[in-house]
């Protein structure tokens, strides 16, 4: 692939989980805007699942971002009851 096929294709992916992020901002009572912007949309998301704040610095750390991810994955299930 291309270097442009490449940023097209990173580009939908960013629209999509937009898209996903939106939907579940909306549905927890939060505004919606918040999901398009970078860093604080996941600021917003430890609100809602009532984490703390500096989890942040740690999905920048290369293995630990993988199981903290897990995590926020499994708490956002159990906050809207699934």
């Amino acid at each position: 692939m291309s270097a442009i096929q490449w940023i097209v294709f990173a580009f939908i992916l960013q629209v999509v989980h937009f898209l996903g992020t939106w939907k579940l901002y909306k549905v927890a009572g939060e505004a919606p805007w918040k999901a398009i912007v970078p860093i604080y949309n996941v600021i917003i998301l430890l609100k809602i699942i009532n984490r703390p704040k500096w989890w942040v610095f740690l999905l920048f750390l290369p293995v630990i971002n993988l199981m903290i991810f897990m995590v926020l994955w499994v708490d956002t299930v159990k906050y809207f009851g699934k």
